[in-house]
């Protein structure tokens, strides 16, 4: 699948490459993201929008009992960042992509509220962020057994 998805990440860095709000912060950006969420759909048994969005995805990347959620893909996950004033998704989770195998790792996971609640900072690129370390987020089991027994 890896292939595909670099097609599609291809596509998307084509269809957003001029837009204002466009801001690639790191090299092969899309792909990782596409890989996080390559990583949460196996774990979770679901499906990859593979759709072309051109006003973007709005915050979404799957759907659940728990509302939408967003999955924050990065190389250094030393936390899960959410931009300030961006924070719409029910649920966030953060994933580590590693280059050495292609993978990205899930690394936890807090709700909405938790995310709009924890401290914000520029983490040097002028974007206000907000952030929870990941040994501070809740654990990956914890958010297959709220999904796998349809509770929230």
């Amino acid at each position: 699948m890896s292939i595909e998805l670099r097609e599609i990440a291809l596509q998307r860095e084509n269809l957003h490459k001029n837009h204002a709000s466009s801001r690639p912060l790191s090299k092969d950006y899309e792909y990782i993201g596409l890989k996080g969420e390559e990583s949460f759909a196996n774990e979770f048994k679901k499906e990859i929008d593979k759709e072309l969005r051109p006003e973007g995805d709005a915050g979404k990347d799957f759907e659940d009992i728990l509302g939408n959620i967003d999955i924050k893909t990065a190389r250094k996950a030393y936390n899960l960042i959410v931009e300030e004033g961006k924070v719409v998704s029910d649920v966030y989770v953060l994933a580590q992509y590693i280059d050495e195998t292609d993978e990205a790792h899930l690394l936890g996971w807090e709700y909405k509220d938790k995310v709009l609640a924890a401290p914000k900072r520029d983490f040097g690129y002028g974007i206000i962020n907000h952030y929870i370390p990941k040994h501070e987020l809740r654990t990956i089991e914890s958010l297959k057994e709220i999904l796998n027994k349809g509770e929230k």
